[in-house]
């Protein structure tokens, strides 16, 4: 049975404007080593037979020459959220292969040991080929994070996996530390594995017009304008809500791998190094500071910083962007008030 990749790419990556453009998104920046992130994404799953990318045609167009030409792409019609894209993607790998295991991926994610990433990904895939679940790859807590969704794990059925008692949405600081604290909480990467044929009929049974669409497209091998009109019906869900936090058939791998979500520009400091007072630049630049402390800087010109801390200072040709790193995540909000053309 084939074990799949799929990397789903269609995110605009705005919080990291102004060097994610329409153009130029995210996933093709080169933020945690002189490769985007999409070719990382790639070199660490290279070893399987298939691999495949789902996004819309604007940004898989844009992967192509990064990518070697043997890498496949499923073109979203339009962005319904994941669940929808996930059902397409399994509806058309299952008519193109038969049933096979497909391991869903993001191309925003870091892991600092590849090696143990991927044989912790091979251990849910030949799980996942022999039982009919959906395995999910919960990642031990070093910290009460209150950015990530848990799960909780339930009685241990082998090795490192477990039944999954329930899903728990991001805490509030004193829930994660009580999270931390139980020992029996993990993170929810947003990383899993199952077979085509388990997802389908998940989707079926608790997206069930979802189902329906996916069927009609397989009878009809996907083809246009079937594919856009049919699509455009599919409920507009994620994949955790829609299938996960009903499903009775996930499992849970705990895993102590290194695993980062890249999601904003203070992801940079958790693994780069910064000058005695904590300022970091990246890019082709200099930096001189005077009482200056705890600052994230992008830029290839010299950077002057006096009397000022924690902020993030990203400098490209026709823009320039200073933000306290605390308030990164409305980074989106500027971004949908500016002229399309900076967007």
């Amino acid at each position: 049975m084939k074990h799949i990749p799929v990397i789903l790419a269609g995110g605009k990556g705005e919080r990291f404007w102004p060097l994610s453009r329409i153009t130029k998104p995210k996933q093709n920046l080169a933020l945690m080593s002189e490769n985007p992130m999409i070719v990382d994404t790639y070199s660490r799953l290279q070893s399987f037979d298939e691999f495949f990318i789902v996004a819309n045609q604007t940004l898989c167009d844009s992967f192509r020459p990064l990518l070697p030409p043997h890498v496949g792409y499923i073109i979203e019609p339009m962005a319904r959220n994941t669940a929808p894209a996930i059902g397409l993607v399994c509806a058309y790998l299952q008519k193109k292969f038969g049933d096979c295991v497909v391991f869903f991926e993001t191309a925003d994610h870091y892991y600092s040991d590849p090696s143990e990433y991927l044989t912790e990904v091979q251990k849910a895939c030949l799980y996942a080929e022999n039982n009919d679940k959906i395995v999910l790859i919960g990642i031990s807590p070093d910290s009460p994070h209150t950015g990530y969704g848990y799960i909780e794990q339930g009685a241990l059925i082998n090795d490192s996996f477990y039944n999954v008692h329930q899903f728990k949405e991001k805490p509030n600081l004193e829930t994660a530390k009580i999270y931390l604290d139980k020992g029996t909480f993990s993170w929810n990467s947003g990383l899993f594995i199952a077979k085509t044929s388990v997802l389908l009929k998940e989707i079926s049974q608790n997206l069930p017009d979802l189902g329906k669409i996916l069927f009609e497209l397989q009878e009809n091998n996907f083809e246009e304008p079937l594919l856009s009109q049919l699509f455009q019906k599919a409920p507009k869900i994620s994949i955790d809500y829609g299938v996960m936090e009903k499903s009775s058939e996930t499992v849970l791998l705990k895993s102590t791998m290194s695993w980062d979500d890249i999601g904003d520009f203070n992801a940079i400091s958790r693994h780069f190094s910064g000058d005695s007072q904590g300022n970091i630049l990246r890019g082709n630049g200099n930096l001189e500071s005077i009482d200056a402390s705890k600052n994230i800087i992008i830029s290839d010109k010299l950077v002057t910083l006096i009397g000022v801390e924690n902020l993030v200072i990203i400098e490209t040709d026709d823009a320039l962007l200073v933000c306290n790193r605390d308030e990164t995540q409305k980074i989106r909000e500027i971004v949908q008030k500016l002229d399309e053309k900076y967007r």
